[in-house]
């Protein structure tokens, strides 16, 4: 894991408790999202107020279809983060926002991951 991905883990690990991570598969953008930028990700539409990396946890990656999720804003430049809960993940609609693995809960079959 890169330095800047523990960074952006712990403070995932801060929203999201540890039997819920167990279970899950967390990503993250590829790149940040300046701040005033407003992105429709699954059914979520969040207004980004800094500058920002982007999470996506699939909290139930074994369901199919739309399904408990959640998406995490984490301000860059401090310590500001707003949890957006949602029902659909962000890779349904080709040209989103690229994601990349940062964790798989080890509960979590391999099969679930997606291939991004």
């Amino acid at each position: 894991m890169m330095e800047s991905d523990r960074g952006i883990f712990e403070r995932v690990c801060a929203v999201l408790d540890d039997a819920t991570l167990l279970n899950a598969i967390v990503y993250v953008s590829h790149e940040t999202v300046r701040a005033g930028t407003r992105i429709e990700l699954g059914d979520a539409l969040i207004d980004v107020p800094w500058d920002a990396w982007i999470v996506f946890a699939d909290l139930e990656p074994k369901a199919n279809w739309g399904h408990r999720c959640t998406y995490i804003i984490l301000q860059c430049e401090g310590n500001g983060c707003i949890r957006k809960d949602a029902q659909m993940p962000p890779f349904l609609k080709p040209g989103g926002m690229p994601f990349r693995l940062l964790l798989k809960g080890a509960e979590v079959p391999e099969w679930t991951v997606a291939a991004l």
